[in-house]
């Protein structure tokens, strides 16, 4: 028999949009199931947990789809560290931007999805590889 552990809603001042949705697209879209690859936000039952160097990382379906950006940092930092073994969880969603999934933690905003600024991913995007191999063309290549 597995033993669930007792569970702990974060409270969250605001919501807010995690961190580093560029470099963690393949794990956001592994998350998603059948159906939910369209344009419309998918609803998330969203977990924290510590990561190194302080960072809280964001977890979705078992993945690690983003973090907990510095001005929520400090707070659920906190609150991840007092539930002990309590699963620390918020609701949100998976929604589009532009070409980039996105990860919402939070109730759903009325006025729509923030923009994100320029820098708030600190992460760069992977390159694209194929069973390792970099598909990136050196310079001056054909």
């Amino acid at each position: 028999m597995k033993v669930l552990r007792p569970r702990v809603v974060a409270e969250l001042r605001d919501g807010f949009v995690a961190t580093e949705a560029p470099a963690l697209q393949v794990s956001i879209r592994a998350a998603l199931q059948p159906g939910e690859r369209g344009s419309e936000p998918v609803s998330a039952d969203l977990r924290f947990a510590p990561g190194a160097d302080g960072r809280v990382v964001v977890l979705w379906r078992n993945r690690h789809v983003g973090f907990v950006p510095p001005s929520h940092r400090e707070v659920l930092a906190a609150q991840v560290a007092a539930a002990g073994k309590a699963t620390v969880q918020a609701e949100g969603c998976v929604y589009r931007d532009g070409g980039v999934r996105r990860v919402w933690v939070g109730p759903l905003p009325a006025a729509g999805f923030p923009r994100v600024e320029p820098g708030y991913d600190e992460l760069p995007a992977p390159e694209t590889t194929l069973f390792g191999f970099s598909l990136k063309r050196p310079p001056g290549a054909g």
